[in-house]
């Protein structure tokens, strides 16, 4: 019977106890971890009122209880069972799926001891890593540093070199930050992490840092990627250039620059899953495009160009001639992105009592976009008026604007310097009348001296040359076909030193001011308007005065210069916004005048604007301002 049994039970029997004698089955993972717990006597030592090792034993317990231990998991502990014995090396679990309570009892029941031989603990961690896995992690948990090998950055070659990816951490329990460094070379060389842990709660955190689940790997995703330029109302310009900014990495690749026949199709390229920002860059101009790949279907990515306008001065020289062609005066001093003859419109407007301009254009003119002085004039109507003139770009896009006033008899003021050179250019400003066809000519002794040019013709590059001999001149403006004569200004060519001595009958020209007699005179806008950059001139009233004007090529909410004493009429022109005065400069000083609005036209130059006229035209020309208190 009893043989019976046996033949009938042995082998479930006999099973049964091969299944609980064997270790667990290693699971076949690619990746596993191991633990290395330092059973030294320093364990012994207290933290936060209690000795390290229950510190340890207490928390390992809890990342243990959460931790995923379906995952494979090895533990190796030193320095447990015997005092002063650098071989106190003991794998308590090899790498394997073990219960959590199991592994937490066998911690619990290590009674530290003896020695710290953190190498050899390592060398034995690596080799429960299963030769089945791809990468694992080495947790060294350690309260002191290597006492047993004085080579310790040596075990961290050999993991480095040992042909699977171990990275190696060292988790420093109370360790001095001197004596973490003397473990850092093994993260640092198998690209773990080195922590510090001082407290029960940082210890737990340490764990769970060096356990971080890997991404998971997923298949790599490409799309095409076609990059078009979109012009809108610009030119395409003659180049312009391609670059990439990955936004998940930061970097910016530049890809190409295209001319000719490619600024015209688009640029082609294969990119990975990502977020991007297509770049588009040209001289004067530039746009983006930000776009995501997630997944590999062929996409078009449109950038727009944005170009930037041109700087240009669009001075008022008026009033101007009613019923005739008025030359503008328009310099673009630096180059926008659109430089083709049809970019800009210099546009006429009527101009509302507020300033705005009223209804459609009544005329424009063409004008080129590259740098320099234009030559363009608009038919003005023959009823004399206030008018508002802009340069516009193609998609009404204002560059510039402003105000100005014709009428039927527009006087004439010229601006001339009292000595020019032998043949040099005679740099002259004028303001008043400005007919393209407006004549400027030289004369001498009432006699017409060289060839007369237009307004139009000087504003195209031809220049007004001074005489080639030395002597007493007058440059003259002349209105229309007609030469009516409307201004006449005084002037010398060669050098005060060198003008031909004068018969007695003839009276003197009055000699130059001594610079000794000039004082400093500033002038300046009030505080409301200091956000404007304003050009200052200042031509002299008194006759004693000689007939220079000042007239500084820079633009200033304030400017200084050299006066004589005596009388000045003093404006400046900010586009929209003109100022005016007339100043006393004096010996004594001080000389500072705060230049008000130029007055309403047909009133005195000299006075004043009202308060709330002035408070009307700043609330037209800086939106949102502020009230004054």
């Amino acid at each position: 019977m009893l043989r019976h049994l046996s033949s009938r039970y042995g082998l479930g029997l006999a099973a049964g106890l091969l299944l609980l004698l064997q270790p667990p089955a290693k699971a076949q993972e690619d990746s596993a971890t191991i633990l290395v717990f330092d059973g030294s006597g320093s364990m012994w030592a207290e933290l936060e009122g209690r000795t390290r090792i229950e510190v340890a034993r207490e928390v390992l317990g809890d990342y243990l209880a959460g931790r995923d231990m379906s995952r494979p998991l090895g533990v190796v502990a030193y320095g447990h069972r015997r005092r002063g014995d650098c071989g106190d090396i003991e794998t308590l679990f090899p790498s394997g799926v073990y219960a959590a309570n199991d592994v937490s009892a066998r911690l619990n029941a290590l009674n530290p001891k003896g020695k710290t031989p953190i190498s050899g603990a390592l060398r034995e961690a690596a080799r429960q890593v299963p030769r089945t896995a791809e990468e694992a992690d080495i947790v060294l948990i350690t309260d002191g540093i290597e006492t047993c090998v004085p080579d310790v950055c040596a075990i961290a070659d050999e993991l480095a070199q040992s042909g699977i990816k171990i990275r190696a951490h060292v988790v420093g329990f109370g360790l001095s930050e001197a004596e973490a460094n003397t473990l850092a070379c093994i993260p640092d060389r198998t690209g773990g992490k080195l922590l510090r842990p001082t407290t029960g709660e940082e210890l737990a955190d340490a764990l769970r840092q060096t356990e971080a689940q890997a991404p998971v790997e997923q298949p790599a995703i490409s799309a095409e990627v076609k990059l078009f330029i979109l012009l809108g109302n610009n030119s395409m310009p003659e180049r312009y250039s391609w670059s990439l900014r990955n936004e998940d990495t930061g970097t910016v690749t530049e890809l190409a620059e295209l001319t000719g026949d490619a600024r015209y199709s688009p640029f082609v390229l294969n990119l990975d899953q990502g977020r991007y920002t297509a770049l588009l860059s040209t001289a004067n101009g530039s746009g983006e495009t930000g776009f995501e790949i997630r997944d590999p279907e062929a996409r078009s990515i449109e950038v727009a160009l944005a170009g930037d306008l041109p700087d240009i001065s669009l001075i008022n020289r008026g009033p101007y001639l009613a019923g005739h062609n008025a030359l503008i005066d328009l310099t673009i001093n630096r180059e926008g992105l659109n430089v083709g003859g049809a970019d800009f419109q210099l546009t006429l407007y009527k101009a509302k009592p507020n300033g705005d301009p009223d209804g459609a254009a009544i005329t424009w003119s063409y004008v080129s976009g590259s740098a320099g002085r234009k030559a363009n004039a608009l038919a003005l109507p023959s009823e004399p008026g206030e008018f508002i003139v802009t340069l516009e770009r193609g998609d009404g896009t204002i560059v510039g604007s402003t105000r100005i006033e014709s009428q039927a008899d527009p006087a004439v003021r010229l601006v001339v310097p009292s000595v020019v050179a032998l043949g040099a250019e005679i740099a002259f400003e004028s303001f008043g009348g400005q007919g393209s066809s407006d004549y400027i000519s030289a004369y001498k002794d009432g006699v017409a001296v060289g060839w007369a040019l237009t307004l139009g013709s000087i504003a195209e590059g031809n220049p007004v040359i001074a005489p080639q001999e030395t002597g007493s001149y007058e440059l003259v403006y002349e209105m229309g076909n007609d030469k009516v004569e409307k201004a006449r200004v005084p002037f010398q060519v060669g050098t005060l030193n060198a003008l031909p001595a004068q018969p007695e009958e003839q009276a003197t020209p009055p000699s130059p001011p001594s610079p000794s007699g000039e004082v400093e005179a500033t002038f300046k806008v009030g505080e409301a308007f200091e956000s404007f950059q304003v050009q200052w001139s200042a031509i002299p009233l008194d006759d004693s005065l000689p007939l220079d004007a000042w007239a500084p090529s820079d633009f200033a909410p304030s400017m200084s210069g050299s006066f004589l004493p005596g009388r000045y009429r003093v404006t400046g022109d900010a586009g929209d916004l003109q100022f005016a005065g007339d100043v006393e400069i004096t010996a004594e000083g001080p000389n500072v005048f705060e230049i008000g609005l130029a007055p309403e036209p047909g009133s005195d130059p000299g006075g004043p604007l009202t308060e709330e006229g002035a408070a009307e035209l700043l609330d037209r020309l800086v939106p949102n301002r502020k009230p004054a208190n």
